[in-house]
């Protein structure tokens, strides 16, 4: 990708491709845990590493208490609940049930 320009931040298709990359770097660093990802993107990479350490669980309850910002943890929260929804409307493939 080219280099951005800072107006192209506000732009559907740049934001969309650029958050799309970063949340594949971040499934990348915390592989099969999901809230780990959600909480990265909202409060860095190097908090949620902290986090997951100190939670050294994969138990999705206890790393979501050890998050150490509250909005990040309400994000992790709502991103989750959302997801359960999706995954109850949808089948992998995006077809609605």
């Amino acid at each position: 990708m080219d280099p951005v320009q800072e107006s192209q931040l506000y732009q559907p298709e740049t934001s969309i491709r650029l958050g799309g990359e970063y949340l594949a770097e971040l499934s990348a660093m915390f592989p099969n845990l999901s809230e780990a990802v959600a909480a990265s993107y909202n409060g860095g990479e190097d908090n949620v590493a902290r986090w997951v350490r100190r939670a050294k669980q994969k138990d999705p309850g206890v790393f979501t208490s050890e998050v150490g910002f509250d909005e990040t943890k309400a994000y992790v929260q709502k991103v989750m609940n959302n997801y359960r929804v999706y995954k109850q409307l949808y089948t992998a493939d995006l077809t609605r049930r």
